[in-house]
């Protein structure tokens, strides 16, 4: 299932993207929150996830690059919102 593309609010300093941020908010009842964070001493990103149930993440995912991260958030977000269409439609259908 193809969803709409995420929109990422970039904070770049000297030309490396030092963190990015994502918030989904579906009509006031599911948000989902993604943050990326680079660290230096690594040369990783980090992505955090926030939200509710199998969205949220203790801990962070390590990624070599801004774009996987992205990738692996949107990921994320296509899950969640497979498991929220089914449950719609198994709502409507009964």
């Amino acid at each position: 299932m193809q969803f709409k593309d995420l929109e990422w609010k970039d904070v770049v300093l000297d030309g490396v993207t030092v963190c990015s941020h994502c918030e989904i908010n579906l009509c006031g009842v599911v948000k989902m929150e993604f943050r990326i964070n680079h660290e230096p001493k690594e040369d990783k990103y980090y992505l955090y996830c926030f939200g509710k149930g199998s969205l949220r993440r203790l801990k962070p995912e390590k990624n070599d690059s801004i774009e996987s991260a992205k990738n692996r958030a949107y990921r994320i977000y296509s899950d969640e919102m497979g498991r929220i269409r089914k449950a719609v439609d198994f709502l409507v259908a009964t």
